[in-house]
């Protein structure tokens, strides 16, 4: 993970990149509603504007990618459990 740590702070533009790609989809799989497309798209700017304080925080050596990651796997399990929670729910009535 350090490698890949020291390419991303080597490469500051491709860093921000992938911390808005992380931060976006953290939102839209745990925090998204359904709204219109230009409110969807201020969300997005707005969510990429906050993204710079993240970014300028992974530069003082914050673990930003590595917790947005982290993140990414609690809110897929919390997914899976509750669709089988659903699911076996189903099966049971």
């Amino acid at each position: 993970m350090e490698e890949i740590k020291a390419w991303l702070i080597s490469h500051p533009f491709v860093s921000y990149l992938v911390i808005v790609a992380l931060t976006a989809v953290v939102y839209k799989v745990a925090f998204a509603r359904r709204l219109p497309i230009l409110k969807s798209l201020v969300v997005y700017l707005v969510l990429a504007l906050g993204c710079v304080l993240l970014w300028v925080m992974f530069y003082l050596q914050f673990p930003i990618v590595e917790i947005l990651v982290i993140t990414l796997i609690m809110i897929a399990l919390a997914r899976i459990r509750m669709g089988a929670g659903a699911q076996k729910k189903a099966d049971s009535e």
